[in-house]
């Protein structure tokens, strides 16, 4: 998993198309080994040695395949995998996010065959993941990392302006106390962030409003989601604790809260250890805050499968096993990039975090955590959210005539 904090960052250092061509489902290295390519999203410098020392210690460990990255923005991914998917241009290895599987499914190879012929044990993934990368009742990838949607917060901005750090289960009518003591002097206390994920998340701690239904149906006309909206843009609007939203730049939210100029911002415990090694400022962590018909979070986190286009499922399959293998993923968490999919490595993530209350926020945002169901149309909603969402943050139009308007735009 990996948000869109880091997108331009990787613009900067070019790692779009960062090793070659990604149309290689299989072929041979000149030593004779099976030649694999794994599409991936990378953030950064930092994020490019993390997946290459994967890559590399896996085909090390596998001896007979040599898997070689293809980087990609978060932001471009998944309209670049689909077009792969489609094309027959996808490579072996396919990073999947939850919220993406049903979105990707069609030119994935469904894994539970090769699941049973390689007794892997599925039990040892959290439970919500091995739902969230299924879809009509196959499973399409092996996951690697999960987490629930959190508040970070700067410690700092709250000891300065006298406001006690929130605790987890704290409400939308202490978050926004606390948010208009935090806005003055130039600074807010939280910026608009229109990611699905996220905005989706905040509306459902809110007042439980969704697009996304339980069974992975979409409604982008329910009423309650455009109340909880509403409330979203009432923070810009009304309560003045949020700044008005440009357009365009979806790291908008954390950049902000990286510069000190918020208090807080909406984000993942895949970003948490990255956020803490860049902040100037002590980084806390709690629950998104809990209005009335709310108090839940959503769940999600990225996995890997093959493309129906690989030569060789059973060598790729081989790589899946140890790259979602206790010593991979153990190594993930101790470095935080991810908090593992393996729940049995999800202490060397809270053990390297070094952030007081960590262990007990993140079991209370799990206790209150549903997954997020995936769509066809998943990424045409994200596309349309961070296209339309700025007129409702910023005053243009109400919460529900915007979302009449995406309503309109989406698939019947």
């Amino acid at each position: 998993m990996r948000k869109e904090a880091l997108v331009a960052g990787a613009l900067a250092l070019g790692l779009i198309g960062l090793t070659g061509c990604g149309g290689s489902s299989s072929g041979s290295t000149a030593d004779g080994k099976t030649a694999m390519t794994w599409a991936m999203w990378v953030g950064g410098t930092e994020d490019q040695k993390n997946w290459e020392k994967v890559a590399d210690d896996v085909s090390n460990t596998l001896g007979d395949v040599k898997i070689t990255l293809q980087g990609s923005t978060f932001q471009d991914y998944f309209t670049k995998m689909s077009t792969q998917l489609s094309s027959n241009t996808a490579p072996c290895l396919v990073a999947v996010q939850s919220l993406r599987t049903a979105q990707l499914k069609d030119g994935m190879l469904p894994l539970d065959d090769l699941v049973k012929k390689n007794n892997v044990d599925l039990s040892a993934f959290d439970a919500s993941m091995i739902k969230g990368l299924s879809a009509d009742n196959n499973l399409y990838a092996l996951p690697y990392d999960v987490g629930p949607v959190m508040m970070f917060y700067n410690k700092d901005m709250f000891d300065a302006a006298g406001v006690p750090v929130p605790k987890a289960g704290w409400t939308a009518d202490e978050f926004v106390a606390a948010a208009k003591k935090l806005s003055a002097n130039g600074k807010h206390a939280i910026a608009p962030n229109t990611a699905d994920l996220f905005v989706e998340s905040q509306v459902l701690a809110y007042n439980g409003g969704r697009v996304l239904k339980e069974d992975g149906t979409m409604d982008a006309s329910d009423p309650t989601f455009a109340k909880g909206l509403q409330w979203v843009s009432d923070l810009t609007n009304k309560e003045k604790v949020s700044p008005q939203l440009p357009g365009g730049d979806p790291a908008f939210s954390s950049n902000e809260f990286l510069a000190g100029n918020t208090a807080m911002n909406i984000d993942g415990p895949w970003s948490l250890l990255d956020v803490k090694g860049k902040a100037k400022f002590k980084v806390g962590v709690t629950t998104l805050p809990a209005g009335p018909g709310g108090g839940k979070t959503f769940s999600a986190g990225s996995g890997w499968g093959i493309s129906k286009q690989c030569a060789t499922p059973d060598k790729a399959f081989a790589a899946l096993k140890e790259m979602t293998g206790d010593k991979v993923l153990g190594n993930l968490a101790a470095a935080g990039r991810a908090l593992a999919a393996r729940t049995a490595q999800q202490t060397k993530w809270i053990d390297n975090a070094g952030i007081p209350g960590v262990a007990e926020t993140l079991k209370s945002a799990e206790a209150t955590a549903v997954p997020m169901p995936s769509n066809t149309n998943s990424d045409q909603l994200g596309q349309l959210f961070n296209q339309y969402l700025v007129k409702s943050i910023n005053g243009q139009q109400s919460a529900a005539d915007v979302m009449k308007d995406i309503a309109a735009q989406l698939p019947r």
